[in-house]
Parts: structure tokens; C-alpha cells; sequence
């Protein structure tokens, strides 16, 4: 757990923390592996827990009563989530799913909170972090009633993939998953690509995508 430690060190909440504090809480972790699609907890779950990801991606994911899912956001490896339930003892707002096979550091709520409270600053940017989840979950909003899905797309594939233009990323994201991401469907998805791609402003392959126009892309987004 020592390692634990260290990466908790440069985390904006437990950097406040004395080493001490660091350790004792690493020493409380407890690992979990989820595999792809995997919920680690369902929106309308009371969960009073946090944790820190190790490995892996996750997904913020708000389902409909109909069933339809809308990707709110996705969480990077090195990031910390902090169940909403913890402050409130109310029902989580979304659920948490494995974008892809991961790995978890995971704290229950009796035992990470009571050492993050002896330290004020701690607090402070706990409530930094949620109010910047909020806002980007305005952005979410924002973009569902300002634009339309060729700009919703646009920004998406900015943003995701933060290219260098005429240089190839990886593609990992599916057609299934960016219609999640940004509230359409895959055949619009898959039809909006290929109109990018007809215009010239990428090179897109089932591995790989290569932005040639950002610029435009940005355009795109602004219209």
C-alpha cells in the first residue's frame, strides 16, 4: 500500500493530508477489479464510498426509466469518486460503470471520512471536486439544448481524443459509446462520421482516426 500512498499524494484532496493520514488510509483500501460493463453501483443505490482508480476507465451513467443510458462523463485512471451518498445519505444520481476492465482502491465511507475531516482544506476541495462534476454536467445539458449532434459530436472527438492535427489516436471509443456520450444513436453516429470523413476533416478506421481539420471541427461545434 505504500504506493497507494505516494499516488494519494498528489490527488487535490489528500495532498492536504499528512503523510501519516496518507498511509493510515491506504492501509484501509481494499482492491476490486471490475471487468468491462460491470456496475460498481446503480443510480438510486444509497453507496457511502469512495474510491480511487487505479487502472482503467469508468463511467458516469444516467439511465431513464425507459432504459435509455446517457453518459454523463468518464473518469481517468489516477482520478478519486466520491459517492454522493456520503454527504447525504440520499440516493446516487447516476450509476458508475466500467468503461473498460479496471482496477479500484475503494474506502467505505466509516473509515475515509472521519480522516478527511480532521483537515479543513480537505473538506474544501472535496466541495471544489463536486461543484466541477456539477458544472460538467451543465456542459452535458448545455449541449443537448444549444446544439445540434454534428456540434455535440464535434466536441465530443476534440475533447476525447485532444488530437494533433494530421497525427493518428487510437480509436476506443465505439459507435454505441459516442451516441451514449452525447444523446443520439449509433446509425446517426455512424452517418455523421462519414460525412466528417467525406469533407475531409478525418481519416477514420475500425483502430484509428486522424483529425486533418480541427479547426473546422471546431467550427462545427460553434455553429
Amino acid at each position: 500500500m505504500t504506493l497507494l500512498a505516494e499516488r494519494l499524494s498528489g490527488d487535490p484532496v489528500f495532498n492536504h493530508l499528512s503523510e501519516r493520514d496518507r498511509k493510515d488510509l491506504a492501509s484501509l483500501a481494499f482492491e476490486m477489479r471490475y471487468s468491462k460493463g460491470q456496475f460498481i453501483c446503480l443510480q438510486d443505490d444509497v453507496w457511502k464510498r469512495a474510491l480511487y482508480l487505479s487502472a482503467g476507465k469508468l463511467n458516469w451513467v444516467m439511465i431513464a426509466p425507459d432504459g435509455k443510458r446517457q453518459v454523463v462523463f468518464r473518469v481517468s485512471p489516477g482520478s478519486i469518486v466520491w459517492g454522493h451518498s456520503l454527504f447525504d445519505d440520499a440516493p446516487m444520481p447516476a450509476s458508475i460503470e466500467a468503461a473498460e476492465d479496471c482496477k479500484v482502491c475503494m474506502w467505505d465511507g466509516e473509515d475515509i471520512l472521519p480522516i478527511v475531516s480532521r483537515n479543513v482544506d480537505a473538506v474544501w476541495a472535496i466541495t471544489h471536486g463536486l461543484v466541477r462534476s456539477m458544472r460538467a454536467v451543465r456542459d452535458v445539458v448545455y449541449g443537448f439544448a444549444f446544439h445540434p449532434v454534428a456540434g455535440r459530436l464535434a466536441s465530443l472527438l476534440l475533447k476525447h481524443y485532444a488530437p494533433a492535427e494530421g497525427q493518428a489516436s487510437a480509436r476506443d471509443l465505439s459507435l454505441e459509446e459516442m451516441a451514449q456520450m452525447i444523446g443520439s444513436t449509433r446509425e446517426v453516429i455512424s452517418k455523421i462520421l462519414h460525412d466528417f470523413a467525406s469533407d475531409g476533416l478525418i481519416e477514420i478506421s475500425r483502430v484509428e482516426i486522424k483529425f486533418n481539420d480541427c479547426a473546422r471541427l471546431e467550427k462545427i461545434f460553434n455553429e
